[in-house]
């Protein structure tokens, strides 16, 4: 991983200016204190140490908590010293979306921050904004993160890390589809560290992360107690998949295994999504077996969404009714990611339809194709993930989980998966936005043919 400064490349260059300018008049004149050239070498100190990652699914050894291949994701782990203050400087990425999400130990979301709501540097601009122009050169910001939870309204770029003193916060940062042409970074450096002490001092770098004994290893991600899922696998009457395949919302881990496998789906439980997942997100989703079919087909209308992919100059959510939506193939146990089709990805019909086709590689019909009007998924690699996950556990190879993302849905799009409220309410909210799957044949799909226009 390569290092990273306070300064972005343009800024450091102005700063080099003015200390060259300073040198050039130092015996005529000399140079104001803040000028930049006493203080140049602490400012750009690197800092990649303060995180780990990418997250993605590049990374097996980090390829976990159903990561979507939209996105690549950084976390940090640190604690703050007592009466310390700790600052990040960055510069907004060339991409759809970034925010940093602050977690509690249970790995469910804290506070957040999206890149709209972060104020830039003064002389910077915010991309993110409806009619920005993306590829400004000037997109600098800096964040406070504060130890504990908020005591009434968070100031302006601020994140609450939710964890008590000498405890550790877990921070991630996360970058959504880069520009084409920009790396998974976005074109820009991860933010950078900068640590004040109770006493005053400033600290950056590797000094920084050393005070702040920051992770140098992955995420520990909570799985299913593995004497629980063996017991319920086992079970055929606890076979999860459905045909016609059910799709429901997310609330919290303990209430999708129940609802999932044992069929307890009542109540009003809790919508505290955790396995460290993103607060701008929120998610539906469905299993899926072999034995119902050869070929699982999927269908919904896709919301419409800004398009940025192409490096497109303006940021216009003026027809949008979310940022970002996707939909994924995982292994359920492992919380592996085996592919994922987001919204600029799909090809859909003129009325806005897609079809997405998932099946093993033996049963892919001919026609599963772009040419042929139809998106595909591959089959998750390792079924469920039991044997990826724990030593001597066997794979369900039949088995598969299919996850649809909804992001910062527009307030007037009532159709988005935030607005359900209970178990079941899906289709009455969703509508066409729910997807639907039903189960063919290879043969049977095959015989459609090409739905192209």
């Amino acid at each position: 991983m390569k290092s990273y400064s306070f300064l972005s490349t343009r800024r450091l260059a102005k700063r080099l200016a003015t200390a060259l300018g300073c040198l050039s008049v130092a015996l005529l004149a000399g140079c104001d204190s803040d000028s930049g050239a006493e203080d140049l070498g602490k400012q750009i100190e690197p800092s990649a140490c303060f995180w780990v990652g990418p997250y993605n699914i590049d990374h097996p050894d980090r390829n976990f908590a159903y990561p979507d291949t939209g996105a690549n994701y950084w976390h940090a782990g640190y604690i703050l010293p007592e009466g310390a203050s700790l600052t990040l400087h960055g510069e907004y990425p060339y991409a759809r979306y970034i925010s940093l999400n602050s977690y509690r130990a249970d790995t469910s979301p804290a506070t957040a921050i999206t890149d709209n709501q972060i104020l830039p540097d003064e002389g910077s601009y915010n991309p993110f904004l409806q009619g920005a122009e993306r590829q400004k050169l000037q997109r600098e910001f800096t964040l406070t993160l504060a130890q504990g939870e908020p005591d009434g309204e968070i100031p302006a770029n601020t994140l609450y890390d939710y964890a008590s003193l000498g405890n550790k916060a877990v921070l991630i940062y996360r970058v959504y589809v880069a520009d084409d042409g920009r790396d998974g970074q976005g074109g820009v450096g991860l933010p950078a560290v900068e640590l004040t002490l109770s006493t005053g001092e400033q600290l950056y770098g590797q000094q920084a992360c050393d005070a702040l004994q920051v992770d140098t290893d992955n995420l520990a991600i909570p799985l299913v107690p593995k004497e629980t899922y063996a017991k319920i696998r086992s079970n055929p009457a606890f076979d999860p998949a459905k045909s016609p395949a059910v799709w429901r919302a997310a609330y919290n881990g303990a209430f999708g295994l129940q609802c999932n496998f044992l069929g307890q789906c009542g109540g009003e439980p809790k919508r505290q999504v955790n396995y460290y997942a993103n607060a701008d997100n929120q998610y539906v989703s469905t299993f899926l077996d072999t034995r119902l079919g050869e070929v699982a087909v999927t269908r919904g209308k896709l919301p419409k969404v800004p398009n940025t992919l192409a490096a497109d100059s303006i940021f216009d959510e003026a027809d949008s009714q979310m940022r970002y939506w996707s939909i994924c193939q995982n292994e359920y146990y492992s919380q592996v990611v085996t592919a994922c089709l987001f919204d600029e990805q799909l090809i859909t019909d003129e009325e806005g339809y897609f079809t997405v086709v998932t099946s093993p590689g033996a049963t892919k019909p001919s026609n599963a194709s772009i040419e042929c009007g139809y998106n595909y998924l591959p089959w998750t690699e390792q079924g469920d993930g039991f044997g990826r996950a724990v030593e001597g556990g066997s794979n369900k190879l039949n088995e598969a989980l299919l996850i649809v993302r909804n992001m910062l849905p527009k307030a007037d799009f009532a159709e988005a998966i935030q607005n359900t409220q209970r178990p079941g309410d899906e289709f009455a909210i969703m509508a066409e936005y729910l997807p639907t799957t039903e189960y063919m044949s290879q043969a049977d799909f095959e015989a459609l043919g090409c739905n192209t226009n």
